[in-house]
């Protein structure tokens, strides 16, 4: 069987062909990306997709958003898009249809990864074969789920963490957070840890204001060190990210953390460094159990088309090896 696979965010639309074959992952074809500022919606974008396909997509899809999954519209937290649930399948021509968040998909694809997939950030031994993992990764906001296996199924558990209370833990992430809270009315902890969480740890460190259409400038100049300032104010994502890690883990109930996403890899040298770790493990009394909890970064960087077919599969017949 052949549907659409789509992963919209709140930056790009990435779209692809997947193959479903009972009792084997889908097979992807060559994924297409398209700016969500530059398209006026999902209606646009699919269209485009076809055209670019340069044949009639097929009638069945699975669709990943950057959005709660929730109410008759879905409204994306990080761009001006709204999708009508009522009226998708309708306006899409399809006869199947599963819609989920994107980090449900990533979830998804978590699950049905090797350990070979995954490299080491933090704590002893490989993710759970049983039991909770924590889902979450950095990008135009922080996405958050809950993967969950017990007696051989797989649950998958979509979550908006990353709209918990940003928690400082030094004077100068308490003034972060003073500043975050006078420029939005409230300081999460996706306005730090996210791609334009950099561009606000750099205004709050003097930089001046950006651009965020051209984040991914300062997140380069961040990372190569071009810009003394850049490179602080990503020091400070990452402990504040370590931090988050851990507090979100111990919510979840988890002994593993998953880490994903293209932002996520381009910083693994510092996400293994020693300030992420240092803050995934400062939890006090359980202290013992994050030095227990494995960190592992997914190094595939676009699993959420892959995760979204693999829920279309779990959803309408056949199981993901």
């Amino acid at each position: 069987m052949r549907i659409v696979a789509a992963d919209i965010g709140g930056t790009h639309a990435r779209l692809a062909l997947a193959d479903l074959v009972p009792g084997e992952r889908p097979r992807l074809g060559g994924m297409r990306q398209y700016r969500s500022r530059e398209v006026s919606g999902l209606a646009e974008v699919w269209a485009r997709f076809e055209q670019d396909s340069g044949r009639p997509l097929p009638h069945a899809a699975a669709i990943a958003v950057a959005a709660p999954i929730e109410g008759d519209v879905l409204t994306f937290m990080n761009n001006d898009w709204r999708i009508d649930r009522t009226a998708i399948a309708g306006e899409l021509g399809l006869d199947k249809l599963s819609l989920l968040n994107d980090f449900g998909a990533v979830a998804h694809a978590v699950s049905s990864m090797a350990p070979d997939d995954f490299v080491a950030l933090a704590g002893p031994g490989e993710l759970p074969a049983a039991g909770v993992t924590t889902v979450l990764g950095p990008g135009t906001g922080l996405g958050v789920a809950i993967l969950d296996r017990r007696g051989g199924a797989v649950a998958v558990i979509e979550t908006e963490a990353a709209h918990i209370g940003f928690c400082p833990l030094d004077p100068e992430e308490e003034e972060l957070a003073d500043a975050l809270t006078a420029r939005y009315g409230r300081a999460s902890v996706e306005r730090v840890v996210s791609g334009p969480g950099l561009i606000d740890i750099y205004r709050f460190l003097g930089g001046g204001d950006w651009d965020p259409n051209q984040a991914g400038k300062l997140w380069e100049a961040a990372i190569g060190g071009a810009d003394p300032l850049a490179e602080k104010a990503l020091a400070i994502l990452v402990r504040c990210f370590g931090a988050a890690t851990g507090d979100i883990a111990l919510a979840h109930g988890a002994m593993g953390v998953a880490v994903t996403g293209g932002l996520a890899n381009r910083i693994a040298h510092l996400l293994r460094g020693p300030a992420f770790e240092a803050r995934f493990t400062a939890k006090g009394r359980y202290r013992a159990r994050m030095l227990r909890t494995p960190v592992r970064l997914l190094t595939d960087a676009e699993p959420g088309l892959l995760g979204a077919a693999i829920a279309f599969q779990r959803e309408h017949g056949g199981k993901s090896s």
